[in-house]
Parts: structure tokens; C-alpha cells; sequence
């Protein structure tokens, strides 16, 4: 095979990604059952890939996906898919990598022997371009969060801290806020009016950031009614050694006023300054962003903005 071939895993095997599909009676197709992670490359090298493999295992047990391959079986290969896929990437760019699994085929549902979860899981991994354009906005002047009249879904039907790909719930949030307007994200309100996340990313407020005289504290929703974010971990590392106070809480829109400022936190952009809230307008904390950009800096060896903003 061509070493320069871009690449995906599947099933303990590398493929041209072009060949990497799933089965119409595939459980993840059939029935939407897919648990997935992702993480990024800085500078090519992987990130916290130990910590992103660890939360797939452990989500897709906990949806009982009973994956074969050990943690460093898949940690091997995926260092090695994204050394392999990076080399077609210029020096300025850098990759996505998703891990996914599935219950295997449906039998039956092709009329042949077997029902779901009969036979062996699904179990994949591929890379995609970050595509910095799209973050290049929310970098520059902020993400715009509108809250959408669909609701997060109950912790009594699916769990939400899980990373998994039934999302029928985000699809109908999006189209619903881009009637309102174009370039705004969903964000989740759950059933009892509290903020959660949106589709791909965490929310934190920075209570009073924009108050010369105030003391900054930052509020997250409670862990239980949101994704683990690798990301929010490191923004929760750097209050922690800053300082900051940090409370996981219940918050309701009204709760935000515009002396306060929010951020998004994601595995592909890392953070991004929160413009506005249902048209709330937010303090832009800059002194806040350009501490934790260092201090995110230090860890990955890259300024991870300027890459976004092609200015490195």
C-alpha cells in the first residue's frame, strides 16, 4: 500500500480512507448506535491520546460495546494512522482523529443469521483537515449562542456525559437557531431551564469578568448533565493553579448580565470567546483568554490561535 495514502483504520486494519464504510445493516447505521471520540494533532504529534482513548473505552462499555482491541493496541494504531495521514499535510496544518464504535452488523436485518450485538463490534478510527475556516469567527469575534426550544435529552434516556453519535436531538436544535440566525450555534437548555452545552463544544461563564473591580469565578454546568470535555479539564487545570474559583452549577439564562463574559471549549479549537448569549451582549475578557491561551500554549508547543488565524 502507499505509504502517502490517506489512511484509516478499521476492524485492526489500515485502508484508503476512500474504502472505509459501514454496512447498511450496521447497528451504527441501523439504529444510530456509535460511541466516538475525537482528538487533534499539534504541530502532527497526537495530544492527550491516552486520556481521548481511555474516555472512548469507558463510554463504549458503558453503552455495551464490548471492544476486543486493548487501550494500547488502539493507542498504537492511532499514533501510527496519524503519523502516516500527516504526512500529507503542509507544516501550518493539522488533523482531527476519530475513534468510533458500533454493535457490528445486524444480521437479520440483511436476512441473514444473527440479531444486534451478535456478532463482533465495529471498531474504527479515521482523520480529517481541521478546517481552521470555520473556527476563524469564533476566534476573531466570538461565538454567537442562541438557545434552541428542543431540550437536551433526559440522564433517564440517554446518558449525556457519554460521547456517542445519536444526534438526531442537535440536527433538528441547529436547523431550528439558523432560522433566527445563520452564523449562531444551539445552545441546550435542559428540561428544567438550566444551560447545558452545544453540539460540539462545553460552556463556561466568567462571572463578573468584565467588572474592573470584580473577582472573576467561572461557572460550568454540573458534570452529570454534560460531555467530559478533555478541553474543559485543562481550562479547570488552569483555574486551579491560577487561583480562580470554580464552581460546576446549575445556571439559567437569566443568571448571565453583560458584566459577565463565556467561552466555548472544544478538542479542535481548544477555546473561543463567547460574543453574545439570545442576543445578551458579553464582556470580552482578554485578559482572561491571553492567560489561558499561555498556559495552553506550554502544553501543546504551539500557538494554536495563530494557527487558526494563519498568522504563525
Amino acid at each position: 500500500m502507499d505509504n502517502y495514502s490517506n489512511l484509516a483504520w478499521i476492524n485492526g486494519k489500515f485502508i484508503p480512507q476512500a474504502e472505509a464504510v459501514l454496512t447498511l445493516h450496521d447497528a451504527g447505521f441501523v439504529m444510530g448506535a456509535t460511541v466516538t471520540d475525537m482528538s487533534r494533532s499539534f504541530a502532527h504529534k497526537p495530544f492527550m491520546l491516552t486520556e481521548h482513548i481511555q474516555r472512548f473505552m469507558a463510554h463504549s462499555e458503558a453503552c455495551f460495546i464490548k471492544i476486543k482491541a486493548s487501550e494500547l493496541e488502539l493507542l498504537n494504531a492511532a499514533k501510527e494512522l496519524v503519523e502516516r495521514n500527516c504526512l500529507l499535510l503542509k507544516p501550518d496544518e493539522d488533523l482531527a482523529l476519530v475513534l468510533f464504535a458500533t454493535p457490528g452488523p445486524i444480521g437479520f436485518y440483511l436476512g441473514e443469521s444473527g440479531g444486534a450485538g451478535d456478532d463482533l463490534p465495529t471498531l474504527g478510527m479515521h482523520t480529517f483537515k481541521l478546517p481552521f475556516h470555520r473556527y476563524r469567527p469564533w476566534i476573531e469575534h466570538g461565538a454567537e449562542l442562541i438557545t434552541s426550544s428542543f431540550l437536551q435529552p433526559s440522564p433517564l434516556s440517554i446518558n449525556p456525559t457519554v460521547k456517542q453519535r445519536s444526534r438526531m436531538h442537535w440536527w433538528v436544535a441547529e436547523r431550528e437557531v439558523k432560522k433566527r440566525s445563520a452564523t449562531a450555534m444551539a445552545l441546550l437548555l435542559d428540561e428544567n431551564g438550566f444551560l447545558t452545552e452545544t453540539a460540539s463544544s462545553n460552556l463556561l461563564i466568567l462571572k463578573d469578568a468584565g467588572k474592573s473591580d470584580g473577582d472573576i469565578k467561572i461557572l460550568t454546568p454540573k458534570p452529570d448533565k454534560v460531555l467530559d470535555g478533555i478541553a474543559l479539564r485543562i481550562v479547570k487545570s488552569f483555574a486551579q493553579e491560577s487561583g480562580i474559583p470554580w464552581f460546576e452549577t446549575d445556571i439559567l439564562l437569566s443568571d448571565i448580565t453583560v458584566d459577565d463574559a463565556a467561552l466555548i471549549t472544544s478538542n479542535s479549537f481548544c477555546f473561543a470567546p463567547v460574543k453574545s448569549i439570545n442576543e445578551i451582549q458579553l464582556s470580552r475578557s482578554k485578559w482572561f483568554n491571553e492567560k489561558l491561551l499561555g498556559y495552553w500554549q506550554k502544553e501543546v508547543q504551539l500557538n494554536f490561535h495563530a494557527q487558526i488565524l494563519k498568522i504563525l
